[in-house]
């Protein structure tokens, strides 16, 4: 928290809190180490706060409460359902908290006054966008088919180049007579200048 600031987000908020209050969702260190290995690092910065962000709600929420809540409940990462889906749901003293990636349990409180709780889940909430297939990037624009042996077009003719039956390439002029190769040309070149 400490390394992406949002510590200072929330002593903020916590400092000009005049009611609503703070809730935070804690994994502990195995639910970490419960992730698939390299998970945290294939995350962006952006991603790295997002996914600290949706471990709060912008409001104290106390133990007995948990069934008041609207589904998608709103976290600091924002309330977007399509993004960030959090759904809590309380039978008794049982609640659960569903991100759409993983089904997490608040199994105790680690603190709680009253503008802010603190409760430990048994899994990281994973936001569902974090998973979404990302769309397909756009099709490179369209180019120009390439030429087939079987193509009797003027494309050739007029760049003045043909392909023979062995596949090798020959500069021809307009008027259909072989030019000198390159390479030829370039070792005629050297003699004469010598």
């Amino acid at each position: 928290m400490k390394t992406t600031q949002l510590i200072n987000q929330l002593d903020a908020q916590l400092i000009t809190i005049k009611s609503g209050g703070l809730t935070i969702f804690a994994p502990d260190d195995s639910s970490f180490s419960n992730l698939k290995v390299g998970f945290l690092n294939s995350l962006a910065d952006n991603q790295k706060i997002e996914l600290l962000q949706f471990h709060v709600l912008p409001t104290y929420v106390s133990s007995s409460n948990f069934d008041s809540l609207s589904n998608p409940v709103r976290t600091l990462a924002g309330d977007n359902p399509d993004r960030l889906q959090l759904n809590v749901t309380a039978y008794g003293n049982n609640v659960n908290i569903s991100t759409g990636v993983v089904n997490a349990t608040i199994t105790g409180v680690i603190y709680s006054d009253k503008v802010l709780a603190i409760y430990h889940v048994d899994k990281v909430l994973l936001p569902l966008d974090f998973f979404k297939p990302k769309p397909p990037a756009p099709a490179p624009s369209p180019s120009i088919a390439p030429k087939t042996d079987n193509d009797n077009s003027s494309a050739d003719d007029s760049l003045g180049t043909s392909k023979d039956s062995s596949g090798a390439w020959s500069l021809t002029s307009s008027l259909g007579t072989t030019l000198v190769s390159l390479g030829f040309s370039l070792v005629a070149l050297v003699i004469i200048s010598s």
